[in-house]
C-alpha cells in the first residue's frame, strides 16, 4: 500500500512538509561565524507563522523561519520514547549538528550529563545490540570519516563555550518551552546525520531488523502496531514471521510520506494516468495514521448535476440561479454545505464532534458511509442518501429556523429525481383551477395542500414557528390522512379566516374533495409549503 502511494508522488515530499511545518515555541539559536538568538511564539490561527520568529530585540525575522524549519524537521526525534539518551530522555534532537532540550533542563546540574551523552554521536558505539551493530556497520565509512570525527569535537566544544551564555538568556527572556541550537551547515549534512538515527529508531522494534544480502530490512512502525497484544499480525509459517519488511532506503521515504499526510486534510488523493489512490487519515499521538485506502479507476462516471429553483427561493432579494455541477468534488462540497453545515469531512471517521447539534450528529452517523462511498465513485450511494434521508435534512434545517437551506435541499431532492416542473406556471395553473373549480390532479393536490398548510400555520400566534408544526403532515402516509390533518388544522385556526376569502375557501374545498387515497408525495407537499404562497398574491391576480 505505502509503496503504491509513493509511486504516485510526483512532487518533493520534504518541500511540501516544510511548507506546512510549524516550529515549537522557544529559544532558537543559530551558530555560525556569529551566534544569533531568536524567540518563537505560537501565532494566532491563520496568521503567518514566520512573522512570529523574532530576534532578542523583538524584530521579526521571517527570513530565518524556513532555515530553522528545514533543520528542525531533520533533527527531531521520532518520539520521546525513541530518544538517544534513555532512560532520562532529556535530549530531543538526533544528531551532533543540533541540540534540543526543554529550557528547564539547560542548567549547571546537567552540564556533565550532556557532555557524556553527546559522545554518542561520534561513533554510536553505545548501541550494543546485534541488530544495532548491523545498522551502524552500513554507515561505518561515513561515521568513522576523519573529518567528521574532528567536526564532532569542534561542534561539541563550541556548544559548551555557549552553555553559560544560553543559560543567562533563558533566565533573562523567561524561556519556558524549548531551547533549540543549530549549527550553520547545509541541509544535506543534516540529512546525512539524521539518517543514522532514523535507521536505528524508525522501525517498529530493533529486533525486527534483519540483514538480507547486505541490506537492512525491518518492520515499518507506520500504521503498524505489532506487539504481544497483536499476535494475529504475525506470519507463523514464514521466517521472519513479520507481516512485511521494508528496506532501509524505502523507510525514509515512508517517514516523509506520513509526515506529509500529517499536514494534510483527512482525505488525500494521489493520481496517475489510469487510476487514483484515495487515502483517509487521522492523527494518533500527533502522527498520521491511515484508516482507509482505496485504489480506484481514474475514469469517473459522474453525471452532470443540474439543480433548479423549484421552490422560487430567494437569497439577498434575488431568486436563486440554476446550479450546474460537472465535478464530483465540487458537488460534494455543495452537499457538505447545505446538508451538513460544512462539517461532514471532519467527521467521516471515529466519533462525531460532540459540540454539534444532536440531530445533526445523528444524521452524520447515519449517512457518512454513504458520503464516503459516493466520494469513491459509487453513484448509487447518493440515490440512497436522498431517498432515505433527504426529508430528515429538510426537517433539521426547519427546526433550526433555516428556511433557505430547507428550500435548497428540496430543490436538490427534486432535481436529482429528474422531475420537470415550472413552479411559477404550476401555481398559476392552480390559481385558475381555484377560480373555476375542477378536479385536482395528483401533483396539484399535494402542492395546493402544502400551500394551505403554510397559510394556516402562519395564523399561529406562536412567535417561534418551528418544523414540529409541519412534521405531522409529513408523517402521514396517504392522501386520506393528509386531508384529515389539514381539516384539523383548519378547525384550529378557522377563526382567523375571513368569510369573504373565496380563494382560500375554494382551495380548501378542492383539497377535501380529492378522492384518490394514494401514497403521499412528500416532496410536492413540501414544495407547496416552502415556495411562494398564492394566498398572499395581490387580489387582481385572483
Amino acid at each position: 500500500m505505502l509503496l503504491d502511494i509513493l509511486d504516485l508522488v510526483d512532487f518533493d515530499l520534504q518541500k511540501a512538509i516544510i511548507d506546512n511545518y510549524s516550529l515549537k515555541e522557544g529559544l532558537y539559536i543559530r551558530v555560525g561565524e556569529k551566534v544569533e538568538y531568536f524567540i518563537y511564539k505560537k501565532p494566532r490561527k491563520d496568521e503567518d507563522k514566520s512573522l512570529y520568529l523574532e530576534n532578542l530585540e523583538g524584530n521579526a525575522r521571517s527570513d530565518m523561519y524556513e532555515w530553522f524549519c528545514r533543520r528542525d524537521y531533520l533533527s527531531s526525534i521520532l518520539s520521546v520514547n525513541k530518544s538517544i539518551d534513555p532512560p532520562k530522555k532529556k535530549i530531543h534532537s538526533n544528531n551532533y549538528l543540533s541540540f534540543f532540550i526543554k529550557a528547564k533542563e539547560w542548567n549547571e546540574e546537567n552540564r556533565n550529563y550532556f557532555d557524556e551523552k553527546l559522545e554518542i554521536f561520534k561513533t554510536f558505539s553505545q548501541f550494543k545490540k546485534k541488530q544495532e551493530k548491523e545498522v551502524i556497520q552500513t554507515f561505518k565509512s561515513y561515521i568513522l570519516n576523519e573529518e567528521r570525527l574532528k567536526d564532532v569535537e569542534i561542534k561539541k566544544e563550541k556548544f559548551f563555550s555557549l552553555y553559560d551564555e544560553v543559560m543567562d538568556i533563558i533566565a533573562k527572556k523567561e524561556v519556558s518551552n524549548y531551547v533549540k541550537l543549530f549549527f550553520d551547515e547545509d541541509v544535506e549534512r543534516y540529512q546525512n546525520e539524521a539518517q543514522i538515527y532514523f535507521a536505528l529508531k524508525i522501525y517498529n522494534k530493533i529486533e525486527t531488523i534483519h540483514l538480507i544480502d547486505n541490506d537492512i530490512y525491518g518492520l515499518s512502525d507506520f500504521n503498524m502496531g505489532l506487539n504481544q497484544k497483536k499476535p494475529y499480525l504475525e506470519h507463523k509459517t514464514k521466517f521472519p514471521n513479520l507481516p512485511f519488511l521494508v528496506k532501509k532506503e524505502d523507510i525514509f521515504q515512508i517517514k516523509e510520506l506520513f509526515d506529509y499526510l500529517h499536514t494534510q486534510n483527512k482525505i488525500i488523493k494521489f493520481d496517475s494516468n489510469d487510476f487514483k489512490i484515495i487515502v483517509t487519515k487521522q492523527s494518533n499521538n500527533d502522527q498520521a495514521e491511515i484508516i482507509d485506502f482505496d485504489i480506484l479507476s481514474k475514469k469517473d462516471d459522474f453525471e452532470k448535476v443540474v439543480i433548479e429553483n423549484f421552490t422560487l427561493a430567494k437569497e439577498n432579494g434575488d431568486y436563486l440561479n440554476e446550479l450546474v455541477f460537472r465535478d464530483r468534488d465540487k458537488f460534494l462540497g455543495y452537499l457538505n454545505e447545505i446538508l451538513y453545515q460544512n462539517t461532514i469531512f471532519n467527521n467521516l471517521y471515529d466519533k462525531v464532534y460532540n459540540k454539534l447539534d444532536n440531530q445533526l450528529q445523528n444524521l452524520i452517523y447515519l449517512t457518512r458511509d454513504l458520503i464516503k462511498n459516493y466520494q469513491k465513485g459509487d453513484n448509487y450511494s447518493l440515490e440512497i442518501l436522498i431517498k432515505k434521508f433527504g426529508f430528515e435534512f429538510i426537517k433539521y434545517q426547519l427546526k433550526q429556523g433555516n428556511i433557505l437551506k430547507a428550500k435548497k435541499i428540496l430543490n436538490l431532492i427534486i432535481s436529482l429525481k429528474g422531475l420537470e416542473m415550472n413552479i411559477d406556471e404550476k401555481l398559476n395553473e392552480i390559481e385558475k383551477i381555484i377560480k373555476n373549480p375542477t378536479t385536482l390532479n395528483s401533483e396539484n393536490f399535494y402542492i395546493l395542500s402544502g400551500q394551505i398548510i403554510k397559510y394556516l400555520l402562519d395564523k399561529s400566534k406562536k412567535s417561534d414557528k418551528r418544523a414540529d408544526m409541519i412534521e405531522p403532515f409529513l408523517r402521514v402516509n396517504n392522501a386520506k390522512k393528509l386531508k384529515k390533518e389539514i381539516e384539523g388544522l383548519f378547525f384550529k385556526y378557522k377563526h382567523e379566516i375571513y368569510l369573504n376569502s373565496p380563494k382560500f375557501n375554494n382551495a380548501l374545498a378542492l383539497v377535501m374533495a380529492y378522492e384518490n387515497d394514494e401514497k403521499i408525495k412528500k416532496d410536492k407537499v413540501l414544495v407547496g409549503i416552502l415556495t411562494e404562497n398564492i394566498f398572499y398574491r395581490k387580489k387582481d391576480n385572483e
